[in-house]
């Protein structure tokens, strides 16, 4: 064989490599799309393994591995593929968003800037970079780069969505209600945009704009658990359901995973850390020994405290999302997409603790909840929560921001008729919101042998 034939053999060669590696990453992008995350790791793994520093595979694996809460590996990754292709803009787009939702506003701010000063016509970057802007409290220049995405792109719902949210945060009630009607005049089957137009024109007190707003929102989606619950607590008194539904906490905490612990921390959110000291004072010396159960984990902010008290630590909740995101914390031994009750009632005397941290707010009538724990519990077994305090005489109360609250004397009354014996209840503060305290109820209860 020739030189010539020998360069083309190799021509061919290479050829035939780089047809295998975009089948190759066109199969995990769409394994990806479609939320088969573990098959989309491992072929992006596979492509890196052959091509350690392929662009594309390194910046969706760390899109990937943000997705399922180890956000510091996302950044290694999306770096490297930054550091392969310095002109990557998308991949900067992508690191600013895992900035962003891992709380780092300042990173996420300077990276977004990159991707725009690689494209300044990069009109999601401009959007990104808004909503950051907003955050940190900027909002002029917030609602400048917003506005320069939505010249870019005059048709983008989402867009004209962050616009509004932006108005909110700087006081214009008027113009942020404009911005959300213009989001839901593009793009009308929408929750996040009716909801954000609903709470502006409830900030601005026209309550009977509102309600308006709530009923063309179940016009457009009869079947929005959101929307319907919204509504509920909007009207109060006989609306007010038993319960929110577990569609309702689904799509609640699935759209705000992303975010979650980041908002929680900026309002100074005590729960974990409460009912951590509380398991404390039952058991002083942690040694590894109990079957605990965190019911309603969210993205296992309390795992990292339950661990040393756990022998095994299983955590349940009804968003597959919150739950990726535990499951990066590498704490749990077990982790279950379940309704709470359900799964309590199929697990008769398998644990010694129960910890709920800011779950039982999503429930009005709490005995099922009381019922179902009891028949969990060994004998001896303990069940720690928080809820938000009522001061009004019902029993618990529907809030506008969908959350129940409770009288304390109702929870001292279920808790007895369920028999179990109050070990400790203090009255603490479980955050801010609107730079408020929001004033709870710490329980600790022991089922009697």
């Amino acid at each position: 064989m020739n030189r010539q034939q020998r360069r083309a053999v190799e021509k061919q060669e290479r050829k035939g490599k780089s047809v295998l590696l975009n089948d190759s990453l066109t199969q995990a992008i769409k394994s990806h799309k479609e939320g088969n995350l573990s098959a989309a790791e491992k072929t992006y793994r596979a492509i890196l393994k052959s091509i350690p520093q392929q662009p594309d595979a390194c910046n969706f694996l760390g899109v990937l591995l943000h997705q399922c809460g180890r956000s510091s590996e996302a950044i290694t990754f999306i770096n490297r593929a930054i550091a392969a292709k310095p002109n990557y803009k998308d991949a900067y787009n992508n690191l600013g968003n895992v900035y962003k939702e891992t709380g780092d506003m300042e990173k996420a701010k300077e990276t977004y800037r990159k991707a725009i000063n690689l494209s300044p016509d990069h009109s999601v970057a401009l959007n990104n970079l808004g909503v950051v802007l907003k955050d940190l409290g900027e909002f002029e220049e917030a609602i400048a780069s917003i506005q320069k995405a939505i010249a870019l792109e005059p048709n983008r719902a989402d867009f004209f969505h962050n616009l509004g949210n932006a108005y909110r945060k700087q006081g214009d009630l008027k113009k942020s209600a404009e911005a959300c009607r213009q989001s839901i005049a593009l793009q009308p089957y929408q929750a996040d945009a009716y909801k954000s137009l609903w709470r502006t024109l409830y900030l601005a007190r026209d309550f009977e704009e509102a309600a308006k707003v709530l009923k063309q929102w179940l016009e457009y989606d009869p079947d929005n658990a959101i929307a319907k619950h919204t509504y509920a607590a909007h009207r109060g008194g006989e609306w007010v359901p038993e319960r929110a539904s577990d569609e309702y906490v689904q799509q609640t905490f699935d759209n705000f995973a992303g975010s979650f612990d980041q908002v929680l921390e900026r309002l100074d959110y005590r729960a974990p850390s409460l009912v951590a000291r509380a398991v404390g004072d039952i058991h002083a010396n942690p040694a590894n020994e109990l079957i605990v159960l965190d019911a309603g984990c969210g993205t296992g902010l309390c795992g990292p405290l339950l661990r040393p008290y756990a022998a095994k630590l299983t955590g349940v909740d009804l968003s597959p999302k919150m739950l990726a995101k535990a499951e990066g914390r590498e704490v749990y031994d077990e982790l279950i997409v379940a309704e709470l009750v359900g799964y309590l009632e199929q697990h008769q005397s398998a644990f010694d603790m129960i910890v709920s941290a800011d779950t039982l707010v999503y429930f009005g009538e709490l005995m099922p909840f009381m019922q179902a724990a009891k028949n969990a519990l060994m004998p001896g077994g303990h069940l720690v929560f928080t809820l938000e305090k009522s001061e009004i005489g019902e029993d618990f109360k529907l809030n506008i921001h969908g959350r129940y609250s409770h009288a304390q004397s109702h929870v001292e009354q279920v808790l007895a008729q369920s028999g179990f014996r109050i070990c400790l209840l203090e009255n603490e503060v479980l955050r801010k919101e609107a730079g408020q305290p929001v004033v709870g109820i710490l329980v600790a209860a022991s089922l009697s042998t």
